[in-house]
């Protein structure tokens, strides 16, 4: 079996994350293996099969909702990491370590306390500024009160989770609606052991209940304004969450959907690059 991803362009340039989102699930609900939008508004299909023949029917499917094909390749799984050697190097961010490894079988010595993380069809690895942004934020944060239950939002790897549950020792309730990344961050879970407190799932946001003192949210900023109410609600008194994946044309958008509609603090607005983290607090 190998992987194949195709390229979509929506043909509606006015469309909004809940569009995107849509289509991402028309493509899942057809046995896509997964989706990924990096860049507003083009989005990757992820498909698994014998041949390239594999892609054809969601090809016409993406036609059929309003996309434009701009490419079709195979993607070699066991060589999607070579393809990006510095993702694999070590980091140091704040007091975390984070050690990216190329497969569970990677014969290099980990550090003790280090974050394993094996980056697999989605990255995060935290040489990308969006998730270096949070893992610095998190290595400094120190609560006013013990962190009872963290959120974590669009996982990806798994990696904001697993620091969380690192440095606060609290259960983690992390979300993910594209499949691979929730496998990927499954299996980064149980590498670093905190299986017991980090719960990985594709749950939509509308279907997670509780009360959160710390949020975590690495998604682009669309999406972000998107799902802000329902990040409202699950925010517990005194909540503080970290934004990121944000550009700065959007970083304005974001700040108002959460500040000034939902009744955010600004706490910091950090960046790097063309990137933005927002650290917000509520009453």
């Amino acid at each position: 079996m190998a992987w194949y991803k195709i390229t979509l362009l929506p043909n509606d340039p006015m469309i909004d994350s809940e569009g995107l989102d849509s289509i991402c699930s028309e493509l899942i609900d057809a046995g896509a293996t997964g989706t990924t939008i990096d860049q507003p508004p083009e989005l990757a299909c992820f498909v698994e099969g014998d041949s390239p023949q594999a892609m054809v029917p969601f090809e016409r499917l993406a036609e059929q909702l309003g996309c434009s094909v701009l490419s079709h390749e195979e993607v070699l799984e066991e060589n999607w990491t070579l393809s990006c050697p510095e993702l694999l190097e070590p980091l140091a961010v704040g007091t975390l370590q984070v050690f990216p490894l190329e497969s569970a079988d990677d014969p290099r010595a980990v550090p003790e306390g280090a974050i394993k993380i094996i980056p697999g069809l989605g990255f995060g690895t935290g040489h990308h500024p969006t998730t270096n942004m949070i893992l610095a934020e998190l290595s400094r944060f120190t609560p006013r009160q013990p962190i009872s239950s963290v959120f974590d939002l669009g996982t990806g790897s798994g990696i904001l989770a697993i620091a969380a549950a690192k440095l606060f020792g609290a259960p983690v309730v992390a979300i993910d609606i594209d499949p691979m990344a929730a496998a990927n961050a499954a299996e980064n879970v149980g590498l670093n052991g905190v299986e017991s407190l980090v719960s990985v799932s594709t749950a939509p946001i509308d279907a997670v209940h509780g009360s959160f003192p710390l949020i975590l949210a690495n998604l682009y900023g669309e999406a972000l304004v998107s799902m802000s109410a329902d990040v409202a609600r699950l925010a517990a008194p005194g909540c503080v969450a970290f934004l990121s994946g944000i550009t700065e044309l959007v970083c304005d958008q974001v700040t108002e959907a959460f500040c000034g509609k939902h009744g955010w603090r600004l706490e910091r607005e950090l960046a790097q690059g063309d990137w933005v983290a927002l650290v917000l607090s509520r009453a």
